[in-house]
């Protein structure tokens, strides 16, 4: 069996949700049959959004200097927690000898199996402005719509105001708001294309057909890890 490594720390409770989904969807009757993970969760990796949007600086040294300790420590591919961080993934592929799984192939794969043809993506401002999701969903031949640009803030207060700062009591009536509007423009499912955003969902007991990028991802590692 291979060792996933996950470079962790964008942020640590995503982390903590990706390893978790990892081992709940392994078959295994025994400690001896899980699957062996190396996890560095390193949270002083720069946000990815605020550099995405040139308010911060990249990650991609950090990310680099996360990955090569994976590596070094006998991991046989990589995945990410975290969404936004793949945009910064051709600076650090070239200088690694292990491969890198795509959360986005993943996610995008998963809604097709389970006949979604248009998606609604709730995912980071950073991740939006880069496409990534947009150009696999062209990819893979599905439609997409995104909240409008007044009110992508939305999914972003989500993440940073309440998942990211723990917040229980956090108001996501705006949330559930966004939501229906983009059902009824369409959306017949949810790509929860942020790794926090399965987090909120289960905070506060968000209702809809989800595609969760962190439960594709996880599906994705167990199914390379067995090969």
């Amino acid at each position: 069996m291979k060792t996933i490594g996950i470079m962790g720390g964008m942020g640590p409770m995503a982390t903590v949700d990706l390893m978790k989904k990892i081992i709940l969807a392994t078959e295994a009757g025994c400690d001896q049959e899980h699957i062996p993970m190396l996890v560095y969760n390193n949270p002083q990796i720069p946000d990815r959004t605020a550099a995405i949007m040139g308010k911060g600086p990249s990650p991609a040294s950090a990310m680099l200097e996360t990955a090569r300790k994976l590596e070094q420590g006998g991991a046989d591919f990589i995945i990410i927690a975290c969404n936004t961080a793949h945009y910064f993934l051709p600076e650090i592929l070239p200088q690694l000898s292990i491969p890198v799984i795509s959360i986005m192939e993943a996610t995008v794969a998963g809604a097709r199996r389970r006949g979604v043809n248009t998606v609604g993506l709730l995912a980071t401002s950073g991740t939006v402005s880069t496409g990534l999701y947009q150009k696999e969903l062209e990819k893979q031949g599905l439609r997409y719509i995104l909240p409008e640009e007044e009110r992508q803030h939305i999914v972003d207060d989500m993440i940073y105001e309440g998942v990211k700062a723990g917040r229980k009591d956090y108001d996501t009536t705006q949330a559930r708001q966004l939501m229906a509007d983009m059902i009824n423009l369409g959306a017949e499912g949810f790509i929860l294309g942020c790794t926090e955003v399965p987090l909120a969902v289960a905070m506060y007991g968000l209702q809809g057909n989800f595609i969760d990028s962190t439960q594709e991802l996880a599906m994705a590692a167990i199914r390379m890890a067995q090969q």
